[in-house]
C-alpha cells in the first residue's frame, strides 16, 4: 500500500463530505457520535479526547459532558512523546498548532483513548497522520494498564481493510456517528 497516496485520497474523501453537509446534518451526526461514545465509556475513569483539526470528527461536546475526567494530548515539541493533560478551560497552540492544555495542566495517565484517524478498517486497523504518536503512546499505556481504545471517524473513512504495519496497534473499536466496529 502506498500509505501518502491512500492518506491524500482519504482526507480528500473526508473534507468532500464534510464540505457537503449541512450544519443541521453535522450537529445530529455530532449527537448521534457522542451518544454512542456515552455508552461505551465507563462511569469512572480518565477519558482522552482531542482537539478536531481540519475534518477530523469533533468531540468537543463529550469533553464537556465528562468534565474533569477529560484529558487532552500535549506535546512539548514535535518530537516528543505524546503526554495527556487533563483538559480544563485554558488551552494554548501546541506545536502542531493544535489545541492542547496548557503546561501547567495536570499530567494524567487515560484509562480510554479516543483516537482520531485518517481511516479505520472494520477489524480496528487505522490509518493516522503518519507520524506514529498515537501508535507509541497507545503501546506504552497499554504496557502500564489496561486501555479502551475508541478510534473516531466519520463513517466515509471506514474501509473493508487496511494492511497494518507491524508496529500498529489495533483499536478495541471505531465509532462513528452511525455504528459502532469491533
Amino acid at each position: 500500500m502506498d500509505k501518502p497516496a491512500f492518506r491524500r485520497e482519504m482526507r480528500r474523501r473526508r473534507a468532500a463530505f464534510v464540505a457537503a453537509l449541512p450544519a443541521s446534518e453535522r450537529e445530529a451526526l455530532l449527537a448521534a457520535l457522542a451518544e454512542r461514545l456515552l455508552a461505551l465509556i465507563p462511569d469512572t475513569g480518565i477519558v482522552a479526547g482531542y482537539s478536531a483539526y481540519g475534518d477530523e470528527i469533533d468531540v468537543s461536546a463529550l469533553g464537556t459532558a465528562l468534565g474533569d475526567r477529560y484529558a487532552l494530548p500535549w506535546f512539548a515539541a514535535r518530537e516528543d512523546p505524546m503526554t495527556f493533560r487533563r483538559a480544563g478551560t485554558a488551552r494554548e497552540d501546541g506545536p502542531f498548532r493544535i489545541a492542547q492544555p496548557t503546561a501547567d495542566a495536570e499530567i494524567v495517565e487515560p484509562d480510554v483513548l479516543l483516537v482520531p484517524l485518517v481511516a479505520a478498517d472494520l477489524a480496528g486497523n487505522r490509518v493516522g497522520q503518519g507520524k506514529g504518536h498515537y501508535d507509541r503512546a497507545l503501546a506504552g499505556l497499554a504496557a502500564r494498564k489496561p486501555i479502551l481504545t475508541l478510534g473516531i471517524a466519520w463513517d466515509v473513512q471506514v474501509v473493508e481493510a487496511l494492511p497494518p504495519d507491524p508496529w500498529d496497534v489495533p483499536l478495541d473499536r471505531v465509532v462513528t456517528p452511525s455504528r459502532i466496529l469491533g
